[in-house]
This record gives C-alpha cells, sequence and structure tokens, in this order.
C-alpha cells in the first residue's frame, strides 16, 4: 500500500476552488491513501464551510465522490457541525447555534465511512476553543491490513492521546496539520517523538503557504515516520507531497515485536 501525504497551499473560503485542486493532486497520484492537511476544505478558519454555501454533508459528499471516482482511501476534513445534544453553545447563555467540531475524516475507495474524528485539544492560543466543540474521543479505522489513528494538529501536543492508540493497536497514526512555521522544529521533534515513544509510524501531513488575512506562513514538511523515530519520507517546505510504501505484513510484524522489546508491559500494566 502506498500512502501520500499532499501538501498542498489551502484555497480560502472557497471550497469548490479547494476540491479542484484536490481532484487535480489525486489524478496524478498513484497512491492508495492520500492524506489531506486539517481544514482542508475551507482553509483554516473559525467559521463552518456553510458560510461559504456548503453544509458538512455536501463537503463529505465531495470526498466521497473523489474517492470512488479514483478509487482511493482519502483523509479529508471539514467543520461538522453538532447535534444539539452534547453541543457546546456561542452564547454563554446557552442559546444559539452550536459550535462546530474540526473533523477529520477518512473515506474509503468504495465511498464508506471509515472514521470520523473530532479534535479533542483546541488550540486556545489562537481562539480555536472559543469557536469550536472539542471531541471527546480517540477513533480508529483499519484499511489495507493496517490499523490507523487519527489526530489533529494541536493534538500532537499531547503525548496520552498517542499512548492510546498504542493501547487501541494502532500500527499508524495521521496527523492532519495547519502548522505555522514560526514552529517547524516543534512539529518534526513531535512527530519523531510520538513515533519512537509509541513504537509506532506517524504520518503527518500539513498545509504549506501564507494566509494573509491571518499573518500566518504554514511551514510544509509533511512527514512520514518509522517506529524508531526515523524520517522515511520529507515534503520539504515546497508544494508537493512525500510518499511510503507499506506492506502490511511487514509493518504488523514490526511494531509488534518492537513494542514488545521496548516498552513490555505497556498493556498489561496501564
Amino acid at each position: 500500500m502506498k500512502l501520500c501525504c499532499a501538501q498542498i497551499p489551502q484555497i480560502y473560503d472557497d471550497p469548490a476552488a479547494a476540491f479542484e485542486r484536490a481532484e487535480e493532486f489525486i489524478a496524478g497520484s498513484d497512491a492508495d491513501m492520500i492524506i489531506f492537511p486539517e481544514q482542508y476544505a475551507c482553509g483554516w478558519r473559525a467559521v463552518p464551510c456553510s458560510a461559504f454555501g456548503y453544509d458538512g454533508e455536501q463537503v463529505c459528499g465531495m470526498w466521497r465522490s473523489l474517492a470512488v471516482k479514483y478509487h482511493k482511501c482519502l483523509i479529508g476534513s471539514y467543520l461538522e457541525m453538532p447535534s444539539a445534544e452534547g453541543a457546546e453553545k456561542v452564547t454563554e447563555d446557552g442559546a444559539g447555534e452550536g459550535k462546530p467540531f474540526n473533523t477529520f475524516f477518512a473515506v474509503s475507495p468504495e465511498g464508506e465511512t471509515l472514521a470520523r474524528y473530532h479534535k479533542i485539544h483546541l488550540f486556545s492560543p489562537a481562539g480555536e476553543d472559543a469557536h469550536f466543540s472539542p471531541g471527546k474521543s480517540p477513533a480508529v479505522f483499519s484499511f489495507g491490513g493496517i490499523r490507523f489513528g487519527c489526530a489533529v494538529c494541536f493534538d500532537l501536543r499531547f503525548p496520552e492521546l498517542f499512548r492510546e492508540y498504542l493501547r487501541m493497536g494502532c500500527e499508524c497514526v495521521i496527523v492532519q496539520t495547519a502548522w505555522p512555521a514560526a514552529r517547524i522544529a516543534d512539529w518534526e521533534l513531535l512527530l519523531r517523538a510520538r513515533a519512537m515513544e509509541n513504537r509506532c509510524y506517524i504520518a503527518g501531513c500539513c498545509t504549506i503557504g501564507y494566509d494573509a488575512a491571518t499573518g500566518t506562513d504554514y511551514c510544509g514538511r509533511s512527514l512520514i515516520c518509522s517506529p524508531d523515530g526515523k524520517i522515511l519520507a520529507d515534503a520539504g517546505v515546497f508544494e508537493g507531497g512525500c510518499e511510503a510504501v507499506f506492506d502490511a505484513d511487514e509493518v504488523c510484524s514490526a511494531v509488534a515485536e518492537l513494542r514488545r522489546v521496548w516498552i513490555p508491559g505497556v498493556l498489561d500494566t496501564e
């Protein structure tokens, strides 16, 4: 199975144009799984795609259509409006519309939903917690004989989530991000650390380019890391992507052996 991180600039506030660019990338790739950056459909904004005439299910439908058309597993994202039950409210008195979730969305080549993960750790320094509802639970899915965990951006700074994915038997964790260039050193270090400390593969996909509205320059440097923390593929700081080929039997046996040798007892004692 070939896995690819699509390191392409976001098109802000225009989901239709964003999906046109995504389709160009997908059509030119021979990967079996393609990962897109955090909030790719609308660009990193504290508003749902419905503000631009698209609701969450429409965005999901666009991901599904591309997955089926090109017969690939796609890892997309969107801003998902929660149901009234359990949803946080925008206003202090509890009235008004629920805050959206920052949602990681995995869809199979047949168009079936593999996973929906709501970002748990919201980035409060940028006000994300004021505009979004936090997720409550990790999410896992299987594809190509490999078990994947889901994470989004600021989640990377919380090792407990990744240890939970170890307990859940994940061989690889996918991280979607819009990571600023100002903290590029943290990005590489944390990806490699999460891979090494849990003896799993990590695929981190980051957007690239400059957002004039927020003054943020995104770092790129999408990486695929091995369970010993080594970098298998690096997209650099330019538009493009990075790829790695995984053999499911080899991946599963290698991860199991490394965990047996280097972190024995974790699953039994914690």
